[in-house]
């Protein structure tokens, strides 16, 4: 199956719509190929703004209004007499279409602007739910973790389970370099993406938590200081936490971002590792 074959089937791929082995076909797919992988993703985006829309009621008598005025007598229309220059011009076929091609630009400036407006609350929120999980994960891992599945729709997942989340390979599918275990994987719905999280458990007891994304998001460490440093051959911004450093970097396409590293060189070591098996 090419990507072109793989790009028809995406929309009903993503609303689980094929057969069996159809969808089998699509996912191996999926995870060898970044731009059909990157495709998908537009799919989930536009489905995850589509349901963070809301419907607004109208006023209570707007339809009234309307109905009231397109009953009226022809020439008393808005008290305008009928040899008004305004009312002759607007009616011109020209002037009219001129008109209806003008409110829809309207319509749509005013449903992207609103969509703008919805999209800057939902990452406000997020970087607030994200700086109490960053505070709470020093003292508790777990207690941190449970802010995060509660607002964003997290489910644990297998390796396999990811893949087919998210349409690509997440590079903790292939495990966790000597000296950690992989405690949890996580598929989380966040503002900017479907996000893939695991949470690791090093060899004395204390926990990583590790995030792949899409795009680069620094505002996910909200006001803190931003430190930028080269960490295993990568530009990484890095932020203190306490005794403990949170970083991100990117990674092939996306990005990935740690929590609770205990400092720089295991940074780097991260990158290292994580860029050896892309």
């Amino acid at each position: 199956m090419d990507c072109s074959d793989v790009k028809e089937l995406l929309s009903a791929y993503h609303d689980d719509e094929l057969p069996s082995d159809k969808r089998a076909a699509v996912a191996q797919h999926l995870e060898g190929c970044e731009p059909c992988a990157q495709e998908l993703e537009g799919f989930r985006s536009l489905s995850a703004i589509a349901e963070s829309l809301t419907h607004p009621e109208p006023p209570a008598r707007l339809w009234q209004q309307l109905e009231e005025h397109l009953d009226v007598e022809p020439g008393k229309r808005a008290d305008l007499p009928p040899s008004s220059p305004w009312l002759q011009w607007t009616r011109k076929p020209a002037v009219r279409f001129g008109l209806a091609t003008a409110a829809a630009i309207l319509i749509v400036v005013g449903a992207l602007g609103y969509r703008t407006w919805l999209q800057h609350g939902d990452d406000t929120q997020f970087v607030s739910a994200f700086g109490q999980y960053v505070n709470e994960f020093q003292r508790d891992p777990d207690a941190a973790q449970q802010i995060l599945l509660a607002k964003y729709q997290g489910r644990a997942v297998d390796a396999e389970q990811a893949i087919h989340a998210v349409g690509y390979r997440p590079a903790v599918a292939g495990g966790m370099p000597e000296g950690y275990a992989v405690d949890s994987t996580y598929v989380m719905q966040l503002p900017c993406c479907t996000c893939v999280q695991c949470v690791c458990t090093r060899a004395d007891g204390t926990t990583i938590a590790i995030f792949e994304h899409d795009d680069e998001e620094p505002h996910w460490f909200g006001d803190r200081a931003v430190t930028e440093a080269a960490c295993g051959g990568q530009q990484c911004r890095m932020v203190t936490l306490d005794n403990r450093l949170a970083a991100t970097w990117q990674h092939g396409t996306r990005h990935i971002t740690v929590v609770g590293a205990r400092d720089k060189e295991e940074v780097g070591e991260l990158v290292a590792w994580f860029d050896e098996r892309r």
